[in-house]
């Protein structure tokens, strides 16, 4: 009987190396630190693609308010300014035109007669409406004040009293008076052939 070789020995499997674990530690502390800067890497990419594909919210005006035009606020300070210079020239307008009234001596030749013809001429029918509660005159020009039924009656005042009290080559000035209770003028009227005291002097 042949003898049986006898069967090798089978090597036990390699161990795998031990590690220690404080290098365990260490590794798995830098893995997490690496799935946390791809984490931040991620979202950072995340909020990228967000921003560009959503456009950023604009800002909405009070309701009941709109944004003026360009130019609009410039041109509405030039109508207030040039709004505020007409009032100051009718203002010296005024001021010279009672002056001329106050000072100018009366030329009673032309001055008594001239105020009954603008006295008789508020009785014509063009007048109705307007009626005379004053009258003087100098020797250039008269002051009437004037009142008004109506805004009608006063806007054709000036045209009506030339018609009607026959005068022609004469100038004529109205303006509001009146502490505005009432609808009053007051119209200067220049002496025929004469000129109103509407510019300064040098």
């Amino acid at each position: 009987m042949r003898g049986s070789a006898p069967e090798a020995a089978t090597a036990p499997p390699v161990a795998a190396e031990a590690r220690a674990p404080a290098e365990l530690e260490r590794e798995l502390r830098a893995l997490r630190a690496e799935l946390e800067s791809l984490r931040q890497g991620q979202g950072r990419l995340t909020r990228q693609v967000e921003s560009a594909a959503v456009p950023a919210p604009v800002a909405a005006a009070p309701a009941g308010t709109e944004a003026p035009p360009t130019g609009a606020r410039s041109a509405e300070e030039e109508r207030a300014a040039a709004e505020e210079a007409r009032k100051e020239r009718l203002m010296e307008l005024d001021a010279r035109l009672e002056a001329a009234v106050q000072t100018e001596a009366r030329d009673t030749t032309w001055a008594g007669p001239t105020e009954d013809k603008l006295s008789g001429a508020f009785h014509a029918p063009e007048l109705v409406g307007s009626h005379l509660t004053r009258v003087d005159c100098r020797t250039k020009l008269c002051v009437l004040e004037v009142e008004h039924d109506t805004p009608e009656a006063r806007a054709e005042l000036l045209m009506s009293l030339q018609r009607s009290a026959g005068i022609r080559g004469a100038q004529a000035v109205i303006r509001p008076a009146g502490d505005g209770t009432r609808l009053a003028s007051r119209v200067y009227l220049s002496r025929p052939g004469e000129r109103l005291p509407m510019k300064s002097h040098p």
